[in-house]
């Protein structure tokens, strides 16, 4: 055993310490995307098609993938929203804030 273990020590060291990163790594990104996410309350009038307008041109993407991005991260069963619910939308919350400047400056610049 104490051969076996001088032979291929090295290998299984750096194979424990690789699946550790590994496990580690799948965790702490896939904790901070969840998080980052912006949580919105459906408000009365609000529609997909209404949302979608609002956030998918700044995200650089088209309002069909939106929709559909939040369909699937929701699990909606259909594209009806209601009023109270909680949706998640592919805008991450550190970017609301640039969007909000954004938009403050060009409603500015109208004046």
């Amino acid at each position: 055993m104490k051969t076996f273990w001088r032979k291929y020590s090295f290998i299984i060291a750096f194979s424990i310490l690789t699946l550790s990163f590994a496990l580690y790594l799948s965790f702490s990104l896939s904790s901070e995307q969840e998080e980052g996410f912006l949580h919105v309350e459906v408000k009365k009038g609000d529609t997909l098609w209404s949302l979608s307008r609002e956030h998918a041109q700044s995200l650089s993407m088209s309002e069909k993938d939106f929709i559909e991005w939040v369909t699937a991260e929701n699990n909606l069963a259909s594209f009806k929203i209601v009023e109270g619910n909680e949706l998640k939308l592919p805008v991450k919350e550190s970017d609301t804030e640039t969007l909000l400047k954004d938009d403050i400056q060009l409603a500015s610049e109208n004046n």
